[in-house]
């Protein structure tokens, strides 16, 4: 019998929930309710351990991190009693960004990490992503095994009480220290690579200003990003509070890939970010200026701001990444690898004319898991910072890091923290360089979520998914349109046409969440024309009564 997946895109997730009185029940909540709970946690870490003692035969070594939610003790308690039920060794990495449990992994030569975050989810979420004994987030195929094991576990029906004794660590560390010296290897790395001498540099005339504001949503990074840049000679000033709640109205959960504001939206918006860039500076910084970042709560997604001509805008994943590759085609490299989610500028991937080197351009599903898939599944050999980036246009960006143990050996992870250094300094490659090839020019995407919707009812096929493709096609009519559906692998929900209207390239994909009750639409053409806004207003249109207030079923 198929049990229902507990896992969603990136982890388990969902509202932090007392615990029920049974296994069963607990692990209902998750599929039924998008609720998690201590009970649930024991299960799911008890489903794990077996896992692990069956592949390794000896007693497996686990280390869990976590970030500062209210609810966070509770389910850590939870996954470590549970593990200790499977004679698993346990330790507590404290509280940590995501890519520093990355590293505490590699560091403790652990069989697998456990990061305890909902990431960019309201500070009531909370849930766990998993990782490999090489640090790479959990592949489908793993969460079908701690699902189907994890109900099974339920079903017996023993429902134990949590133990306090087997709910502490058999060690601590102090993961986040180890995460901020791989940071500071990183950025030497980096700046060494593209020749720059970080303290010789003039940050203001770079920047534009005198200094760049960092939200890093309260997360771990508050206290100590800001003033490790600020010793390096990189005027960053940090904004968040550990006072405020994590997520809560900041950080880059809350802004999106293609938003702009002018100065007046900015001086009345509730974002702590861009309040405080509209409080700081006056309204005559030049266009083009750097004036901030946003992290996400756990630490692995990271936007910037920068200045128009009557406000600002974001740039988003795909930007960065592609600034990255135009400072490494700058200075000489002659080949790179980029991978990129279903859902990047049209654009970006079909110019690589721009470039002197060569670049291989992968496509793959939504999740840095699958970018990294699609980049390496082995560690990556190399004296100099390995020339493959993988990007989201939410901020992602998946680069190699090196292994904080094995010299000359690079693993690859998704950190906010490392994107904002690799932007500054491609930024300070940037200035006065006259051999740099000049940026994509934007197509046209609008991506638009259906809150609330009953995700049970799209599957990306069948009749619903028929009737959306029809309406497309009839709405641009038989004659101008070419579309066809195009599968991607780890996209189970997923309805994608690609092709072309009146020979121009767009695509159409529509997937469910993974993390939260919502179904995204995403439309993307490589330039503007009239009747896209409008097509996708009809497409919400009608999948929000199907999807929200339709009681039928597809």
């Amino acid at each position: 019998m198929k049990r229902p997946l507990l896992h969603g895109t990136d982890g388990i997730r969902g509202k932090v929930s007392a615990s029920p009185n049974t296994d069963l029940e607990a692990l209902e909540a998750i599929v039924h309710r998008r609720e998690v709970n201590g009970r649930a946690f024991m299960v799911i870490g008890e489903a794990i351990g077996q896992i692990l003692a069956e592949e390794l035969d000896e007693h497996p070594k686990v280390v869990i991190g976590w970030d500062r939610r209210p609810g966070n003790a509770m389910l850590v308690s939870g996954l470590t009693d549970g593990l200790h039920s499977s004679s698993v060794r346990v330790i507590h990495a404290g509280i940590v960004a995501t890519p520093g449990l990355h590293d505490a992994v590699l560091g403790t030569k652990s069989d697998a990490g456990l990061m305890v975050t909902a990431s960019h989810n309201p500070h009531t979420d909370s849930g766990v992503k998993f990782f490999d004994a090489n640090g790479r987030k959990s592949m489908p195929s793993l969460e079908r095994r701690i699902a189907n094991l994890a109900w099974e576990i339920a079903e017996r029906g023993e429902d134990p009480e949590p133990d306090p004794e087997s709910c502490l660590p058999d060690r601590m560390i102090h993961a986040e220290r180890g995460h901020r010296s791989t940071l500071a290897k990183r950025l030497d790395n980096m700046a060494e690579f593209l020749r720059i001498n970080v303290s010789d540099c003039n940050w203001q005339d770079i920047f534009g200003i005198d200094s760049l504001l960092l939200d890093s949503s309260g997360g771990a990074a508050t206290t100590w990003l800001a003033a490790g840049l600020e010793r390096r000679g990189i005027p960053v000033k940090e904004i968040s509070s550990l006072e405020k709640e994590l997520n809560e109205q900041c950080g880059a959960g809350e802004l999106s890939p293609t938003d702009s504001w002018t100065w007046a939206e900015m001086r009345d918006s509730e974002h702590l970010l861009l309040r405080s860039l509209a409080e700081n500076h006056s309204q005559n910084i030049p266009n083009g200026s750097l004036i901030g970042a946003a992290l996400d709560g756990d630490g692995d997604r990271c936007l910037l701001i920068e200045t128009t001509v009557d406000g600002a805008r974001v740039i988003d994943g795909d930007e960065m990444a592609d600034n990255i590759a135009r400072a490494w085609d700058s200075i000489g490299v002659t080949n790179a690898t980029m991978a990129f989610s279903i859902e990047t500028d049209l654009s970006l991937t079909s110019s690589d004319d721009r470039f002197r080197m060569q670049v291989n351009f992968l496509e793959c599903a939504v999740g840095d898991r699958w970018l990294s898939n699609q980049l390496s599944n082995n560690w990556i050999d190399s004296k100099n910072w390995p020339t493959i980036i993988g990007a989201e246009d939410s901020g992602h960006l998946v680069m190699a890091s090196p292994h904080p143990e094995i010299e000359n050996k690079w693993s690859l992870v998704g950190d906010g923290a490392a994107t904002l250094i690799s932007q500054l300094l491609v930024r300070a490659l940037q200035y006065n360089n006259e051999n740099m090839s000049p940026t994509f020019k934007s197509g046209w995407k609008k991506r638009i979520s259906i809150s609330d919707s009953d995700r049970t009812k799209w599957t990306g096929d069948g009749k619903l998914a028929d009737s959306v493709e029809s309406m497309i096609i009839e709405y641009f009519g038989q004659e101008s349109c070419f579309l066809s559906r195009k599968s991607i692998e780890g996209e189970t929900s997923l309805l994608l046409l690609s092709g072309d209207v009146n020979s121009i390239p767009i695509s159409v994909g529509i997937r469910n969440s993974g993390t939260q009750e919502k179904t995204s639409i995403t439309l993307r053409s490589m330039e503007e024309f009239e009747g896209l806004s409008e097509l996708l207003k009809l497409i919400i249109e009608f999948l929000t009564k199907e999807l929200v207030y339709s009681s039928s079923s597809d």
